[in-house]
């Protein structure tokens, strides 16, 4: 048995309708009626797990948010070196939206500035893993993988700013090709510039992430 109920299975059921039909339409045009219709229940069923058309939209990201964290804590144990951690966080990330274009486009085109969603149990899931990430960059500083002279909440924007939008970008242009393909380029700009240098702190050598990468271990080349 899958422990499931007949009510989860409806509230999941009336989420995926709505992220269908916010991503489609846009908040602002879609109503419960249309919710109701496409989910096959009525629309006073609908107000028996939501308080307001407000409500359902925010509980949209607490699944995801809620696997994505639990996903991530359990695969990143697995995962060795700070670069790498990062590189499987960025992988993590557009793998989710990639394979969720409706549920990304909730995230980033509606939810991201509604500023009442930073209130919500969503929001506060959604900071444990920008806090996962902030961490993983201040073990990286601490371990000396890292350089010293980072400052981690800069770069966590850095790599989750670029996340987004790159996203944001695939959504706007139709949702082509894989956003995927990009985790390699997207973090090789990135740790460029923050790797340490393997010799201890020249200033005129430069860690290599292209080296970093094939061998798992920094190397440094003069300027």
């Amino acid at each position: 048995m899958s422990g499931r109920s007949k009510s989860q299975d409806r509230r999941e059921r009336i989420l995926d309708v709505a992220t269908t039909v916010f991503a489609q339409k846009g908040y602002h045009e879609t109503t419960i009626a249309e919710i109701a219709q496409l989910a096959k229940v009525s629309e006073a069923t609908i107000y028996e797990y939501f308080s307001s058309k407000e409500g359902v939209l925010f509980a949209i990201p607490l699944v995801a948010t809620r696997r994505l964290n639990k996903y991530a804590v359990s695969h990143l144990k697995l995962i060795s070196g700070t670069a790498n951690r990062l590189r499987a966080t960025v992988y993590l990330y557009l793998d989710l939206y990639e394979n969720n274009p409706d549920y990304a486009a909730v995230a980033l085109l509606i939810l991201k500035p509604n500023f009442r969603f930073r209130e919500t149990e969503a929001y506060r899931l959604i900071r444990e893993g920008f806090r996962a990430t902030t961490k993983t960059i201040k073990d990286g500083i601490a371990s000396g993988e890292l350089r010293s002279d980072l400052d981690p909440y800069v770069i966590r924007s850095m790599i989750l700013g670029a996340v987004d939008h790159v996203t944001t970008n695939w959504l706007m242009r139709g949702r082509q090709g894989s956003i995927v393909d990009m985790v390699d380029p997207l973090i090789a700009g990135v740790m460029e510039g923050i790797l340490a240098p393997a010799s201890g702190g020249a200033a005129v050598t430069r860690t290599r992430w292209n080296d970093w990468k094939g061998t798992g271990t920094a190397k440094s080349s003069l300027e």
